[in-house]
């Protein structure tokens, strides 16, 4: 009987101990996808000419959406400072802008590396009349994840009015954004 009852303590304490033991193993990393980059972000765009600009944008599914794209120094460099004033402050704060792009994980996992796909950025200068300028990105932008933060170039190649093109040498912007 002393025997019995030792062993069934002893089984019980091992069932006792059992609860106290995880099934589920906590420490695994849930891995990191493309949609990551979802957000709204808010940082600087620097000319290579000018100083840093502040500006927010949104990244959704598959596109870089500016609401208000920094356009003065694009205006500024194909028409000149005097007449930029005028033109600015008949299009104000804006101007909107879009930007498509894929994007796919790198191999470790820590960052999403996305192709940019821009389009021609539309500048109205009036009813009948707009400056179609020219964007291309030449390289990738990246996205880090831990840092949430987002990086990537665009290139202003050349800005038409009408057929004849206004912008002398190509314009960098650099963009630095924090995810908010």
């Amino acid at each position: 009987m002393k025997k019995t009852l030792k062993w069934s303590i002893v089984m019980m304490l091992a069932v006792v101990g059992m609860t106290f033991t995880s099934c589920d193993d906590d420490d695994t990393p849930a891995v990191p996808t493309v949609e990551e980059v979802n957000g709204n972000y808010s940082g600087t765009m620097k000319y290579l000419e000018a100083d840093a600009k502040e500006l927010d944008l949104k990244v959704a599914n598959d596109s870089v959406i500016f609401e208000a794209f920094p356009y003065q120094p694009l205006v500024e460099a194909v028409v000149g400072k005097e007449a930029a004033a005028g033109i600015i402050a008949l299009i104000g704060d804006s101007l909107a802008y879009k930007v498509n792009y894929t994007a796919a994980m790198n191999a470790a996992n820590d960052s999403v590396i996305i192709t940019l796909k821009p389009e021609p950025l539309n500048i109205p200068l009036g009813e009948n009349a707009a400056v179609v300028v020219t964007i291309t990105a030449d390289k990738k932008a990246s996205y880090a994840i831990d840092k949430k933060n987002f990086k990537f170039d665009l290139t202003a190649t050349e800005a038409k009015l009408g057929e004849a093109n206004a912008l002398q040498n190509p314009i960098d912007l650099a963009f630095d954004m924090n995810k908010k």
